[in-house]
């Protein structure tokens, strides 16, 4: 799972920013329409990922990801040979819809999720720096690609490498969930049953499942769904505009991109630290200093006009991502379980990617009306400090074992 996060970042998760300009100017693609590409993939991931969570949940990534995998390469290479705007947005429309080159992708944190309980956080969050690293290595080589062979045989080269990367790996060694291969939870393997032996009751060792329809009779998954909306919203805006806002305040693109490699590299350090921490304190502490930190990371964009504050904002960036990368792996499995979780996430996650596909659009509409991202980053502030005060009160709901013997009057 490591190797096929770190292959996504070949698909323009982090780096289509540095595609912005090139692609913009040939394509005659304004900033909402670049926008409304990322909304697409976006929104695509939303609409599918009910289906691909329930899919998780009965066959595991084994097929999936190869599947998705080769949808995605195939279609990178189409938009090397895109020529006009709506193209550019149906083939981002097409990769989202596999439900693998979404941010907050479903298929590589909920498997990981089911094997492990113990130190879930810590597991997930290796397979998570994935993303991180991925981001560092192929941020630079991204803008020497452009800069060297030009956008259109970058995304070439990108397929081949994501498709390389993925693809054999998963198909070979990634299973659905323990009890397929005659394990338990965390690598445990069952204890024979002895004649005339009690068996262990699994309360002690396995946490409680919630149904779909059991999570969602709780007050605290809709404050989740409020915090990670707000916050989606956030991200999605910034997700295409912060490298073209540095380059236009006069920043060198391969300086930019250095930054945003920082970026990158900060993830993948905080998703192992905030990982280790989530098997230690409340997930919802990890949650507040990610979204307070994404806050503070836009405070220093607006104010920076040198190099030390493009790259302390880019770090603080990431720093962020990575804590909110385990958040969100890991605080749905935390509240409510393993059994059901891709499909609770399957619903969770439309909210998510349709608030973040909101974003991109609106942060370029406000930049081709006012020529500037000022407006749109205290925008950008304000709903991340909302989020943090919102999940701040988000606390784990009550056991459901004890509600269920409590005698209903």
């Amino acid at each position: 799972m490591w190797v096929v996060n770190f292959s996504t970042m070949a698909t323009g998760n982090l780096s289509f920013g540095l595609f912005v300009i090139p692609m913009g100017g040939d394509l005659g693609m304004s900033r909402s329409q670049l926008g409304w590409a990322i909304t697409a993939r976006r929104m695509a991931a939303g609409v599918s990922s009910f289906v691909v969570g329930r899919l998780i949940d009965r066959y595991g990534p084994r097929v999936l990801i190869p599947v998705s995998a080769a949808v995605i390469g195939m279609g990178l290479i189409f938009l090397s040979r895109a020529d006009s705007p709506w193209q550019v947005i149906a083939i981002f429309g097409l990769l989202g819809m596999t439900g693998l080159a979404a941010p907050q992708n479903i298929m590589t944190s909920v498997p990981v999720a089911k094997w492990f309980q113990q130190k879930r956080g810590m597991a997930l969050a290796l397979a998570a720096t994935g993303l991180g690293i991925g981001g560092v290595f192929f941020l630079p080589i991204t803008q020497l690609l452009l800069d060297h062979i030009g956008w259109r045989s970058t995304w070439v080269v990108m397929a081949v490498v994501f498709m390389a990367l993925s693809i054999p790996l998963s198909a070979v060694f990634l299973r659905r969930q323990p009890e397929d291969m005659g394990l338990e939870v965390d690598g445990k393997r069952p204890v024979p049953a002895r004649a005339g032996a009690t068996a262990p009751s699994s309360p002690a060792t396995e946490e409680t499942s919630w149904t779909v329809r059991e999570a969602f009779r709780t007050a605290t998954m809709w404050k989740l769904l409020l915090a990670f909306a707000l916050a989606g919203l956030a991200q999605g805006g910034t997700s295409v505009h912060r490298i073209p806002y540095w380059i236009e305040n006069g920043f060198d693109a391969q300086i930019v991109s250095f930054s945003f490699a920082g970026d990158a590299g900060g993830a993948a350090t905080m998703a192992l630290f905030a990982g280790w921490m989530a098997d230690r304190v409340s997930i919802r502490v990890i949650a507040v200093g990610s979204f307070t930190g994404l806050a503070v990371a836009m405070g220093l964009a607006l104010i920076g006009r040198n190099e030390y504050f493009l790259f302390s904002s880019g770090i603080l960036f990431g720093l962020s991502v990575g804590a909110s990368m385990i958040v969100h792996s890991y605080i749905f499995a935390e509240y409510y379980g393993r059994t059901f979780l891709g499909s609770i996430r399957g619903i969770v996650l439309p909210v998510m990617m349709v608030s973040a596909a909101i974003g991109a659009p609106m942060v370029g509409y406000i930049h081709d009306g006012t020529g500037s991202y000022v407006s749109s980053w205290w925008l950008i502030l304000s709903l991340n400090v909302m989020a943090a005060l919102i999940i701040s009160t988000a606390t784990k709901p009550a056991p459901l074992l004890a509600r269920v013997e409590t005698p209903v009057l």
